[in-house]
């Protein structure tokens, strides 16, 4: 049990505060630390200033320098975890702002944009002029569908419906 350094033995005492609060059972095992797990567990319940099993790091803890020696905590794990935190963490700047690489492909957007914003300041019939070869294109592409269909020997599910 000498031989057990600070980190074994507070696994072992985390593995006997988590049988102690209704999970696994800390089993004593042939090889490894576990074997220590009884010994430990009778040393630590011995001193005075053991506190139960549940409290361990919270009220009381292994010490530093001798870590078969149970001592009392001036504050929990997680609140000294927060201080360290704080007085080690550095903030991070804020982001800056990011600028646009100005080459062709960015400047085609722009343009398109432009051209959207005066697509609609436009009066109406402008659009109607517009709109008027669209119709033209649409309708040339439905004559054309309709004479490959008259082509085709094969008749659609969909036109025996019709």
């Amino acid at each position: 049990m000498d031989k057990l350094t600070r980190r074994n033995i507070r696994y072992i005492c985390f593995r006997l505060q988590t049988e102690a609060l209704g999970g696994v059972k800390a089993k004593k095992e042939e090889e490894g630390i576990m074997q220590f797990v009884d010994e430990v567990k009778e040393h630590m319940e011995s001193q005075d200033d053991f506190g139960g099993w549940d409290k361990f790091g919270k009220t009381w803890d292994v010490d530093d320098n001798s870590p078969l020696v149970a001592v009392k905590r001036i504050s929990s794990i997680q609140t000294q975890w927060n201080k360290i935190l704080t007085e080690e963490a550095k903030e991070l700047p804020a982001e800056e702002e990011k600028k646009f690489l100005t080459n062709k492909l960015s400047e085609k957007v722009q343009e398109r944009k432009k051209e959207a914003e005066t697509k609609t300041a436009v009066p109406e019939e402008e659009h109607k002029k517009e709109e008027e070869p669209k119709k033209f294109l649409e309708s040339d592409l439905k004559i054309k569908v309709q004479e490959r269909k008259g082509q085709s020997k094969k008749v659609s599910f969909w036109d025996k419906l019709k």
